[in-house]
């Protein structure tokens, strides 16, 4: 654990009350820093992107990003951090008023905003150059990223939220937050930046999956379901009686099929439509998964 930066004394504190079984302690994620090898040149193997941004609403067509942070993180064939820099942040004014619900959310109020602006070219330069681009529930990254930079279109996504396999880890909820704090830790700001340095932060940290003995950082994990192929099984002739059946299942509404699909590892595909056929579903198309094509 890396707390070096914390008070000595306050420290000796916190780790007596975490001898006992009525106490949990939270330690305040560190400020960030940046650790690039030799001369600060980029090192050898993959390049991540870690990515947060903040809105003034839910609707890429009709609202805007007001703040972007990226980070970058180098790791080696193993995929252990290597370097990293960052994180870099940049706000933008929407040129409209934000809506005191999204000041609440996101801490950034109008006076914030006044003249600021995304650095384009430089921000898909930095896009551009990451081999895999990281986010905590990406699909909604992705939703307004590929569309203001449409060169990172098919590029590899990892999503913290979805990829890991939380609960096999023995850990409850899917939220950053919580996720942080079931490993100790808190951030004390909510603004891009501080979020993406947290997500760094947490995902360096290792744990052993439940009847696995191999201990694996959570970024391992996420480097790991990049390189896997994964299907995605399409209910396209469901009939509309079969909706609750299949929300309960696990399967999503894709309204742009339209129709019902779930996304499964290879060996569960078969077993999956034996389900179907006994609960009366037609025949389920199959279709196959990358990176470049998941979360989207």
């Amino acid at each position: 654990m890396d707390i070096d930066y914390l008070n000595s004394d306050l420290e000796d504190a916190a780790r007596r009350l975490e001898t006992d079984s009525n106490y949990r302690v939270l330690r305040a994620v560190p400020k960030p820093f940046s650790m690039m090898p030799g001369n600060g040149t980029p090192p050898a193997g993959r390049c991540l992107c870690i990515i947060d941004l903040e809105t003034s609403g839910l609707d890429p067509e009709r609202n805007a990003i007001i703040e972007l942070a990226l980070m970058m993180v180098f790791v080696d064939d193993e995929g252990a951090v290597v370097g990293h820099f960052g994180p870099h942040s940049w706000k933008e004014d929407p040129g409209i008023p934000l809506e005191p619900e999204i000041t609440m959310l996101t801490g950034l109020a109008n006076q914030h905003l006044t003249g600021h602006a995304i650095p384009d070219a430089f921000v898909a330069g930095m896009l551009d150059r990451a081999d895999i681009l990281v986010a905590h529930n990406c699909a909604f990254e992705i939703s307004w990223l590929e569309r203001r930079y449409p060169s990172i279109a098919g590029k590899p996504w990892a999503c913290s939220m979805r990829d890991i396999p939380w609960l096999s880890l023995g850990l409850d909820g899917r939220a950053q937050t919580a996720l942080l704090m079931q490993h100790g830790w808190f951030s004390p700001a909510h603004r891009a930046a501080a979020d993406v340095w947290s997500l760094f932060w947490m995902l360096r940290e290792s744990r052993t999956a439940w009847l696995k003995g191999r201990p694996q950082t959570h970024l391992q994990r996420l480097l790991e379901a990049t390189e896997s192929v994964t299907v995605m099984l399409q209910a396209e002739r469901a009939p509309f009686s079969k909706k609750d059946l299949l929300r309960s299942r696990g399967y999503r509404w894709n309204p742009d099929g339209p129709f019902w699909q779930i996304e499964l590892l290879p060996q569960k595909v078969e077993h999956e439509q034996a389900w179907g056929y006994r609960n009366g579903l037609p025949a389920m198309s199959t279709r196959t998964i990358t990176a470049g094509e998941r979360h989207r």
